[in-house]
């Protein structure tokens, strides 16, 4: 019964982080959450510091079960904020349950 216990212990901990391991599209930390994942991140870029820091555009994709919608790309963040020169790009992860997730990028620059 112990060896039952402990097993079943193992298995539910391996299926509450599987799929929530994530830290972002391009982050460096690996990042887990068990229930729900709310993480913020800068991206794999140098900062340009002849840009100034002006200007911010975001762009996110949604997601339910098996469908996933939006457009969370580099350019679809710089179109909403009016960005031609990127200083910096952060990336924010949410996730429930692995039921809900959101990905957004967001561009900081002039």
């Amino acid at each position: 019964m112990k060896k039952l216990m402990i097993a079943s212990g193992a298995l539910c901990a391996a299926l509450l982080t599987g799929c929530c391991s994530q830290g972002g599209p391009i982050t460096t930390v690996a990042i887990t959450g068990g229930i729900v994942l709310d993480h913020r991140a800068p991206g794999a870029f140098d900062v340009d510091n002849s840009v100034k820091c002006a200007k911010c555009g975001t762009a996110t994709s949604k997601g339910i079960v098996l469908y996933t919608t939006g457009d969370s790309s580099i350019k679809a963040a710089m179109d909403a904020g009016g960005i031609t020169k990127i200083h910096h790009i952060d990336f924010e992860t949410k996730n429930i349950f692995n039921v809900y997730t959101e990905t957004s990028t967001i561009v900081w620059g002039e």
